[in-house]
């Protein structure tokens, strides 16, 4: 259940329209409800397209109509699905309303008749595109997820690239120097037997430029996969082999990547859903 968290998102567009609502008497002039259209026999009417006009800034009643029959859509099939706004979070934003416009809900009230509309036509009115809105959005969002293989490829697009190379490295003591030039007979040896023979410390990096000593840093990344490389400091012999190189994705901000993978795939099933809705449900417009 939708538990009114849809509801402060839509409030913002809410009290900027809705201000303006009360003060169009000249404009709209009284309101004569009649049925205008239907989804699957539910009638969307003359006081809904009023309503809508203000709401959505929407001027082409063509748009208009195609917006409110899009919200009846979704609305019918979330109820269906058992997915609500509470009652008490659309009392809350008629309060705020009200409020916005320097009124007492008792003053909205008299408002509000003056174009033979109600509260409750005012509280249908939001409860149905909230549910439509928000409780859709809620509705999809549980079965979509963001894979870290989508993230990496999405860091690819970006071309935030770092390269890598992938090394075996051995780190012996010059005190087994002599031992070490006996042992190693070609540039092809065993890395890993060498070190347990001469009592070194081996591993498999994956580094970045800077990683490394200088004396190794500086001549591994002109180095073709499978050479040996030697240094030495003070107290220590280096060998390394290059083994490959890979390209790693950056460190982009991995929360606004997913953010937009999410309303990509949220947009793939909104449109997805609406075109199967469409084609399922009985839509009479009886005038534009």
């Amino acid at each position: 259940m939708v538990k009114g968290k849809g509801s402060r998102l839509s409030r913002k567009v809410l009290l900027g329209q809705l201000v303006i609502l009360l003060f169009v008497s000249l404009l709209f002039g009284r309101l004569v409800d009649k049925v205008i259209a239907s989804v699957n026999g539910e009638p969307i009417l003359l006081s809904d397209l009023k309503m809508a006009e203000i709401y959505y800034g929407i001027s082409d009643k063509d748009k208009l109509l195609e917006r409110l029959i899009e919200v009846n859509l979704f609305y019918q099939y979330l109820v269906q699905r058992g997915i609500d706004i509470p009652d008490e979070s659309v009392d809350e934003l008629v309060k705020e309303i009200a409020k916005a416009n320097g009124m007492t809900l008792e003053q909205l009230v008299e408002e509000l008749n003056k174009y033979e509309l109600t509260l409750k036509d005012i509280k249908e009115f939001l409860k149905k595109d909230l549910i439509a809105t928000e409780g859709l959005k809620e509705y999809l969002l549980r079965n979509i997820k963001v894979s870290e293989l989508e993230l990496e490829l999405a860091k690819l697009k970006k071309g935030d690239l770092r390269i890598k190379k992938k090394v075996e490295l051995v780190v012996v003591s010059k005190e087994k120097a002599k031992e070490l030039e006996r042992l190693l007979t070609s540039s092809s040896v065993n890395l890993q037997e060498l070190s347990q023979k001469v009592g070194g410390h081996y591993q498999v990096l994956s580094v970045e430029k800077g990683d490394l000593i200088k004396e190794l840093d500086d001549r591994v990344w002109s180095a073709k996969s499978g050479e040996l490389i030697f240094a030495e400091d003070s107290k220590s012999i280096y060998m390394l082999r290059v083994l490959g190189e890979e390209k790693v994705a950056g460190e982009a901000d991995e929360e606004m990547l997913k953010q937009e993978i999410l309303a990509k795939k949220f947009l793939e099933e909104y449109q997805k859903l609406k075109e199967e809705l469409t084609k399922k449900s009985v839509i009479t417009i009886i005038e534009r």
